[in-house]
C-alpha cells in the first residue's frame, strides 16, 4: 500500500476486497474491520476478533480485545475485527485506538456501514482525524464499498488513490466523472472482474490488469450462514 489513504469502489464481486487485502501483504501491523462477518471470518492467518460492545457507556466490555493490541505495540500482527452492530461508533474507537498504537494499516471493508453520508459534523473525531490527519501518526488508511456515494465525502475527498472496479449506476458514474474523463467512465461501467481504473494524486488515470489471475474474488457466504 503506498498512498497515505487508498478507496476501493465496485459491485459486489468484482474483486475490491481482494485488492484492498492484496494491496495490504507487506505490511506488517493491520487492524481491518468487517463488518459483514461472513466472507472474512474464515481467512488463514489473521487473529480474528470479536469485540463485545456496550453502547450505553461507548466502550468494550472486557479486557481481552483492548490487551490484544497492548501487547502487540512492538511487533507484526494482523487483526481482523468483526463488529456486529453501532458500526461508526465502534470504528470511531478504533480509530482512537489504532492513533494511540501507531505505525499500521488500518483497513475498512464496506465503509458505507462505517463511514456514511453526512454532513461535515456527522464524521465522528476519531475517523475523522484518522483518514485527515493519521499520516502524522504512521497510518495508513484504506477501505472498500460498493458505491462512492456511500462514502462521507470528507473520506472520499482526502483520497490519494482510487481504484474503480465495475460500477454502473449513474450517481457512481457521475462521482467518477470527477476523476477521469469520459473514454475512462465508460471503462469503468464495463471493466471484467479483478480489473480497475486508478486514479491518483501521482498519475494520470490508467486501466490497471496487472492481478488478474493472481488474486480472487472471495467466496460467498450462503444468506443463512450464522457466526458467533
Amino acid at each position: 500500500m503506498n498512498a497515505y489513504l487508498e478507496l476501493n469502489f465496485g459491485k459486489s464481486f468484482t474483486g475490491k476486497t481482494a485488492r484492498m487485502l492484496w494491496e495490504l501483504r507487506e505490511e506488517g501491523r493491520i487492524i481491518l474491520a468487517d463488518p459483514k462477518c461472513a466472507q472474512l471470518v474464515d481467512l488463514k492467518n489473521w487473529d480474528h476478533l470479536w469485540p463485545v460492545y456496550d453502547s450505553e457507556e461507548n466502550v468494550w466490555m472486557g479486557k481481552d480485545f483492548v490487551d490484544y493490541f497492548r501487547k502487540r505495540q512492538n511487533c507484526r500482527f494482523r487483526a481482523m475485527v468483526h463488529f456486529r452492530t453501532h458500526f461508526s461508533q465502534q470504528l470511531n474507537l478504533l480509530c482512537r485506538l489504532s492513533m494511540g498504537i501507531k505505525n499500521l494499516a488500518l483497513a475498512v471493508d464496506e465503509m458505507g456501514l462505517f463511514i456514511p453520508s453526512g454532513s461535515v459534523n456527522s464524521l465522528p473525531p476519531s475517523i475523522t482525524a484518522a483518514a485527515i490527519s493519521g499520516r502524522h501518526e504512521f497510518i495508513k488508511f484504506t477501505g472498500t464499498a460498493q458505491l462512492p456515494s456511500l462514502v462521507h465525502f470528507v473520506v472520499r475527498s482526502n483520497a490519494e488513490r482510487i481504484r474503480w472496479f465495475r460500477l454502473t449506476e449513474k450517481n457512481a458514474l457521475d462521482v467518477a466523472r470527477l476523476h477521469m474523463d469520459e473514454n475512462f467512465v465508460q471503462e469503468v461501467a464495463n471493466l471484467p472482474n479483478y480489473v480497475c481504473v486508478e486514479t491518483s494524486d501521482f498519475a494520470l488515470p490508467f486501466r490497471d490488469e496487472s492481478l488478474v489471475g493472481k488474486i480472487k474474488i472471495l467466496a460467498k457466504k450462503p444468506s443463512s450462514a450464522h457466526y458467533s
